[in-house]
């Protein structure tokens, strides 16, 4: 009986060297490595590797040696606001959980009737925790709406002009 296999893709990412300052391929798949997760990269629409083989012979295409020169200047900072909104999200969450528990606390402490003293200290945390939330609230969304302007921004004008100039030459 035949299945279906599902397909794992993940967008490449080249590494980069310290050393000359540039962007540089490294293979994502160890050696004899099992079960490998399907690559795609953005230098041309579905153009996508599987196996080590696959990988090299990809980075040594035209398109893809175009493609590590200008990622810099195109990929790398919506790379990493796509990083930063990720590790936002899980701070979010991390202060989220902190906050319900202050309040389960603040709760069972306030049917106790315990100390004003520990409740106001329970209240200041539970207030600075809302705080924190909210500011990293705004600053996601300040993030989505960097990488919008990103994604809408119209590199083809760029690029035609860019072309333009070095035929000129």
């Amino acid at each position: 009986m035949s299945q279906l296999a599902k397909i794992d893709y993940d967008i490449y990412i080249p590494v980069f060297d310290e050393n000359t300052g540039e962007y540089i391929d490294k293979s994502p798949y160890k050696p004899y490595e099992r079960n490998r997760v399907r690559f795609e990269c953005r230098c041309c629409a579905g153009k996508s590797f599987a196996t080590n083989a696959q990988f090299k012979s990809h980075i040594k295409s035209q398109t893809h040696q175009e493609f590590i020169k200008n990622y810099s200047k195109y990929y790398k900072e919506v790379d990493n606001a796509s990083e930063t909104i990720k590790n936002q999200l899980i701070e979010n969450e991390l202060l989220k959980r902190k906050n319900r528990k202050i309040t389960k606390q603040y709760i069972i402490l306030k049917s106790k009737d315990i100390d004003n003293n520990e409740l106001l200290e329970l209240n200041n945390k539970l207030l600075e925790l809302n705080n924190k939330l909210l500011e990293k609230d705004k600053r996601i969304k300040e993030l989505e709406k960097y990488i919008e302007s990103l994604d809408n921004f119209d590199s083809e004008e760029e690029f035609s002009e860019c072309n333009s100039e070095c035929n000129s030459e």
